[in-house]
Formats: C-alpha cells, sequence, structure tokens
C-alpha cells in the first residue's frame, strides 16, 4: 500500500480536507441565498464573524481561493458537474476518485448533517465531520472516518490534521490518509469476497447455480476462481462450453465410429460403439472419489446449447432433491451399458458433484430457457458495477494515468444509464468492466 502514496497525494489529500471543511461552512454560513449564481465574495459579504473566531480564517480561506467563481448550493459528486469542479485537481488517487457531497434536507437543516461528506467513489467508505456548538456558532471541529455509516475510531481534529497550517503535510494527517486508504483495500477485496461467499453459499446449498449478466463481466473467470476454492484442486473440475451444434452424445453418452484394428479386414473397418460424454466421465471420477472431495463442473454459454436435447433425462437427476442414487435413471442407450460399469443400473448424479453454469443475457434471456431447467438452477446475475474489483486488482499492473478507477466507474455508469434509454436494449446490452478497461488502455 505505501508505494502507491506519493507526497503529492498527501499534499492533494490536505487540499482536499481544507476545501471540504471550509465550503460545508461556507454554504452553512450562506444558506438561504435565493440567487444560485451569486459569486462567492458577493455571498461572503453578509457573514459575519467575529475576528478570532476560527471559521473566519477558513472563510478567507475560501473566499481567496474561489471567490470568482460560482458556487454551486448542494449536489451528489459521484454524479460530476460542478460540485465536484472545486476538488477536481486533488480528487484522484490511484485507487481510486474522491467525491464531495454537500445537502441539506428541504434546503432549511444545516449542512453539518449526514448528508455532506466525502466518499471514495462508489463506496460506503466515508470522510464525515464532528461539529459543536449550537446554531450560528455551530462550527466544524473534527474529521473522522466512517464505513458503512459506522465510526470505526478514526477521527482527528482540525488542528492535529495541521488544515490550514499553510505547511506541508504533517505525518498525523498522512498516517489519518494511510488508514483511509488501507480500508479501501480492504473494501474491494471484502466487495469481491462477499459476492464470492454469495455464489458459494448459492452452489453449495443448491448444488447448481447460473451466473448470468452481460458479457464481459467475468462470468467465466469468476466461476473458475469459486470451482477451485470449493473443489480444493483444479483435477476435480470439469469444463466444457455449449455451442448450438453440441448435443447428448457429447454431454452424456451415443453411439461413436472407432476404427479396428483388423489387419484381415484391409487395415480395419469403422464400428459403432457406446461412449461415455464428458459430464458422465466427470461423475464417475467424482464417484470413485472420497465422499468429502467436491467436484465442480463448469458449462459455460449454457444457454447456446438445445438444453432439452443435450441433458435429455437428466433433468431429473441433476436435480438438488435428487442427487445420489435416489436420482438414477435409465439412459437413451442403458441398454449397451457394459456390466461392472458404475452406472450399469442407471445413471445418476453423485452427491459430490457441482454445477456452474454461464450465460449471456444478451444471446438469450432466462425466460427462454426450459421451466424444466430454471426451476433446478439457483440464478446470480452479475453485474458491471459488482465486479469493478477487477480494476482495483490491475491498479498496479496498469499504473496510475493508465486506471483511475473513479473515472472509468463514472464512465461505465454514464454509458450504461444511456444504453437503458435506447428502445430495445437494456440491462443485457451494458458495457461491462473488461470492456471500460480495454477502451481505456
Amino acid at each position: 500500500m505505501g508505494t502507491l502514496l506519493t507526497d503529492q497525494d498527501y499534499k492533494n489529500f490536505k487540499q482536499l480536507l481544507e476545501y471540504f471543511v471550509s465550503y460545508l461552512e461556507f454554504l452553512e454560513a450562506t444558506k438561504g441565498s435565493s440567487d444560485k449564481n451569486k459569486k462567492v465574495k458577493d455571498l461572503a459579504n453578509n457573514v459575519q464573524y467575529n475576528v478570532e473566531d476560527p471559521r473566519k480564517r477558513r472563510l478567507d480561506y475560501f473566499v481567496d481561493r474561489y471567490g470568482e467563481k460560482q458556487l454551486p448550493r448542494s449536489g451528489q459528486g459521484y454524479k460530476g458537474g460542478s460540485i465536484q469542479d472545486g476538488i477536481k485537481d486533488c480528487c484522484d488517487y490511484n485507487a481510486n476518485k474522491i467525491c464531495l457531497s454537500a445537502n441539506n434536507r428541504n434546503k432549511v437543516a444545516t449542512y453539518f448533517s449526514k448528508p455532506s461528506y466525502l466518499h471514495w467513489f462508489g463506496t460506503t467508505l466515508n470522510i464525515d465531520i464532528e461539529t459543536s456548538g449550537k446554531d450560528k456558532d455551530k462550527t466544524i471541529t473534527k474529521l473522522k472516518i466512517t464505513l458503512n455509516k459506522k465510526d470505526i475510531g478514526e477521527e482527528k481534529s482540525l488542528e492535529e490534521l495541521g488544515l490550514f497550517d499553510g505547511k506541508d503535510p504533517n505525518p498525523i494527517l498522512k498516517a489519518f490518509f494511510d488508514k483511509y486508504y488501507s480500508i479501501l483495500d480492504k473494501y474491494y477485496s471484502t466487495l469481491k469476497n462477499m459476492l464470492e461467499t454469495e455464489i458459494k453459499d448459492l452452489l453449495k446449498a443448491n448444488h447448481n447455480i447460473i451466473l448470468t449478466g452481460a458479457p464481459g463481466t467475468g462470468k467465466t473467470y469468476l466461476s473458475k476462481r469459486i470451482a477451485k476454492d470449493i473443489a480444493g484442486d483444479e483435477s476435480r473440475i470439469g469444463f466444457v462450453q455449449f455451442h448450438p451444434s453440441y448435443d447428448y452424445t457429447d454431454f452424456v453418452e451415443g453411439l461413436r465410429p472407432v476404427k479396428t484394428t483388423d489387419e484381415e479386414k484391409n487395415g480395419g473397418t469403422i464400428v459403432f460403439e457406446r461412449k461415455d460424454g464428458v459430464f458422465k466421465k466427470f461423475c464417475k471420477e467424482a464417484l470413485s472419489a472420497a465422499p468429502d472431495d467436491k467436484y465442480v463442473f463448469i458449462i459455460d454459454e449454457i444457454n447456446r446449447g438445445e438444453l432439452s436435447k443435450v441433458f435429455g433425462e437428466l433433468f431429473f437427476s441433476i436435480d438438488p432433491g435428487y442427487r445420489g442414487e435416489d436420482g438414477r435413471v435409465e439412459t437413451q442407450y442403458q441398454n449397451l451399458v457394459e456390466k461392472g460399469d458404475e452406472f450399469a443400473e442407471g445413471f445418476y448424479v453423485p452427491k459430490n458433484v457441482y454445477i456452474i453454469g454461464t450465460m449471456n443475457d444478451i444471446d438469450r434471456s432466462v425466460e427462454s430457457m426450459d421451466f424444466a431447467m430454471r426451476r433446478r438452477f439457483a440464478f446470480k446475475e452479475i453485474t458491471p458495477e459488482s465486479r469493478v474489483d477487477m480494476w482495483y486488482d490491475k491498479r498496479d499492473e496498469l499504473g496510475k494515468k493508465a486506471i483511475q478507477l473513479g473515472e472509468l466507474s463514472l464512465c461505465m455508469e454514464r454509458l450504461n444509464e444511456a444504453i437503458d434509454k435506447v428502445p430495445g436494449l437494456g440491462s443485457a446490452y451494458h458495457i461491462p468492466v473488461g470492456g471500460i478497461n480495454l477502451v481505456h488502455t
């Protein structure tokens, strides 16, 4: 973490905090102005502070620095626009963008309430304020870090942080920023872990799950990572990608041409033999393993195959309620299964086999799938927003200038909002994390 932060990052952070404090106090002191286009200096003329009031120094700082600009009275920084302009030179960091939100409820309540804060873009990791005094004498005294609206016990006074002292960032401010930055690192790790944990819990409870969503959201990559975590060994992971010509003989079993080696018949002839398909072979391996060894079979692009033809009578045996011998079925080629075969008495899916499917909504919607199939799988939508950790993981590899998570996230959000408004399109056509990454790099 430390190698990512530079002296300039700390200077930018200090400038950001100074703007945040002085801006909120200025809004509070000038609230009620009916002229939204009035210049900062004109608004400040109506503010009367005692010469020893620390707010006067901060007001003077703000007016001197931003006095020729019009002032947005409220807004959410993550949406961009004028409220973010004041901090545009100091809000971008290698990890993410810091945004400023300033609001008062009904234009009557104080700007010092919860709607005003700094936050890492796309997270619930904020810097909130603490105040002292009442009514017109209320002033900002401390800044604190909160996560999910909960105080984490990290707070510092403005004096401790050295704000408005005209000096370089002091050790306390640096430590404050280090803490804020380190929590962000854990936040994205937690975000990734939360998604994976949810999927793993669904898979363990249902034995079957389909990850659905727009192309490029990392569903296949996520499936492989989850499969490895559950199976513990890549040898216990199976993989196949469905396509329109994929059928039952590929997946379960069927008659396959085999060349004999009978030299008396002109070098051999072609005969047909029953051969296990990829899934049946996988189930035999799982059946021969220890009961506690978990096996995970991944079906990529599951909706690109004709599922009723690929699975056949396996619709019954893959049902979570009929795993094991309770789900034994006779396959189409059961009369050709040799004696001594593990499934000579009928095929079933062992209880230690789990299935993960992936599908792109843009190819075929969930609703178009056979209901018998849909009810046997849990479904989890993977959205572009849920995979921003993919960008975060690459921040060191791509470098600070190549990747600004806040800008990329905002770009993705705006593009997807525009796509939603186009007739005939929708969430299935959203620009994924991978798509923005390619455009940006």
